[in-house]
């Protein structure tokens, strides 16, 4: 039997491992922040006349179905066809967008060669079409 009396002793909180976690959450938010840039000078910015600002360009819409066969602006377009008429609309505007619309079960290579043909024809801006998850 043991009868010599207790010593209570204090628990220590071990402060090493908080600072390490401490400095590593303040060097991921300093490494992770946007720094606003102000200029400290006193200017005044100049003012620029605009041109009349013209209608939005309306994207070319490319649907592909899963068998492959292709529209483009709900006109049926053989994929033999495509390139030609890609390229021809790139002539007038190299900037336009391409909106493809594809079938959820279309293989790979139907959407490699319209972006191909694309690519070739030097549109480069394409956005694919999804439906959201809501």
């Amino acid at each position: 039997m043991n009868l010599r009396p207790r010593v209570n002793e204090e628990p220590d909180i071990n402060v090493v491992s908080m600072v390490d976690i401490v400095l590593v959450l303040l060097l991921f938010f300093m490494v992770t922040s946007s720094f606003e840039h102000q200029s400290h000078l006193s200017m005044q910015l100049p003012k620029a006349q605009q041109a009349a600002a013209g209608l939005p360009k309306t994207p070319i819409t490319i649907d592909l179905s899963a068998t492959g066969q292709v529209q483009m602006d709900k006109q049926p377009v053989p994929m033999t066809d495509l390139l030609g008429r890609l390229k021809a609309l790139a002539a007038k505007d190299p900037q336009r967008v391409i909106v493809l619309r594809a079938d959820k079960n279309t293989t790979q290579q139907y959407v490699i060669d319209v972006l191909d043909a694309a690519q070739e024809a030097g549109l480069t801006r394409i956005s694919f079409a999804t439906l959201s998850n809501r």
